[in-house]
């Protein structure tokens, strides 16, 4: 008896590592399922894995961040940060977001090379409070759950960073829209979790890349969203985006288009992807992933029997994004340091302005795109 017993004992504390840290995508995690997953994994792996409670949204959900290092902790060591679900509707992205910690830290062998001079900061999931919503009540919602008076709800949070806020179309001042920009920039507490990490990794000289996660667009852009001006670094960030998008159209056979965001929209204020790349982030990307399953797309919400396939595809996409941030800013490299410069938190007072202004950025936006091919 005692015999089987200890042989019971030893079987245990040979699966239950790998049972804890399963990852299983046979659907789209709970909020609560994701908390615990961070948990687990930082409980299974101490030495590498930082679960951080970050902050409170309105309804009082944990935001929390990991940190993944390859163990050895070294101060100095560059930074990349990367976010999931600012939009509740985007299902897939924490999904995906979960995927990529899974890879760089139960397989860590296979991606060592991410972390050997790197240490990544995830928020997998950004909107707990809009992502709860939308799983269970409105599956179409996109904002978070902050209440603005009268029967309207939510600010959209990727409109909500202090870079050209308020700017672009009407509907950014409207508190019942979906594309509300909110009281003023940052009023968000979700937003203010993202800004204060941007700020730290810049401050301390980390900072190399942002990636925010998003769907179902099929597309890798970055800087500027607000502005048709290329940035400084333009062709860097350009040859990043292709590198990435070929390697999952060698992979998956998925296009995935590569612009400057301007060129999809036009003018758009208060987005995260402009604001890390603003505040001193030399590399700053918005990856749209696919939610496009054989012909059929289905854009937010793919069937349950497609998560493991997408999040697939998409950590291909996310680690060849990572391997040119490694490539292109080893440690020796020099990231410019840029003056924090806050800007008003006042939109334009004038609606007729702003419909002017996204009128007008449209169409610049749909002939550039033509011109540019």
């Amino acid at each position: 008896m005692l015999r089987a017993l200890c042989a019971i004992i030893v079987l245990v504390s040979c699966v239950a590592p790998a049972a804890l840290t399963e990852l299983y995508l046979s659907d789209y995690y709970t909020y609560e399922g994701v908390m615990d997953y961070l948990d687990r994994l930082a409980k299974e792996y101490p030495t590498r894995v930082l679960v951080k409670d970050a902050g409170r949204t309105y309804e009082r959900r944990m935001l929390k961040t990991v940190t993944i290092t390859n163990g050895e902790w070294l101060p100095g060591k560059r930074m990349i940060f990367m976010d999931a679900a600012l939009h509740a509707r985007e299902w897939m992205t924490p999904m995906a977001a979960l995927y990529a910690i899974h890879e760089l830290v139960v397989n860590f062998e296979q991606n060592s090379d991410l972390l050997q001079n790197f240490n990544w900061i995830v928020l997998p999931l950004g909107n707990p409070d809009g992502y709860e919503f939308s799983r269970n009540s409105d599956r179409w919602w996109r904002n978070n759950r902050t209440p603005n008076g009268g029967e309207c709800y939510g600010t959209n949070l990727n409109r909500n960073f202090d870079v050209a806020w308020g700017q672009g179309y009407a509907e950014l001042a409207d508190p019942c829209s979906e594309s509300y920009a909110g009281s003023e920039a940052f009023s968000e507490a979700e937003a203010r979790l993202v800004r204060d990490t941007m700020h730290e990794l810049v401050d301390n000289g980390s900072g190399v890349m942002y990636l925010s996660l998003h769907t179902a667009n099929r597309s890798i852009f970055y800087p500027w969203v607000h502005d048709s001006t290329p940035t400084s670094n333009h062709h860097e960030m350009q040859e990043i985006a292709r590198y990435a998008a070929k390697k999952i159209y060698a992979k998956t056979s998925t296009v995935i288009k590569t612009k400057q965001a301007f060129y999809y929209g036009g003018v758009m204020g208060g987005t995260s992807v402009d604001y890390a790349f603003k505040v001193g982030f030399p590399l700053s990307f918005v990856f749209e992933m696919s939610g496009l399953a054989y012909g059929v797309e289905y854009k937010f919400f793919p069937p349950q029997t497609e998560i493991r396939r997408l999040a697939a595809e998409s950590w291909v996409g996310i680690r060849a994004l990572a391997e040119k941030a490694v490539e292109k800013y080893p440690p020796g490299r020099i990231i410019p340091r840029v003056p924090r410069v806050t800007a008003s938190s006042k939109a334009p007072s004038s609606r007729a302005y702003n419909i002017q202004v996204g009128l007008l950025s449209t169409l610049l936006a749909y002939v550039a795109q033509h011109l540019v091919g």
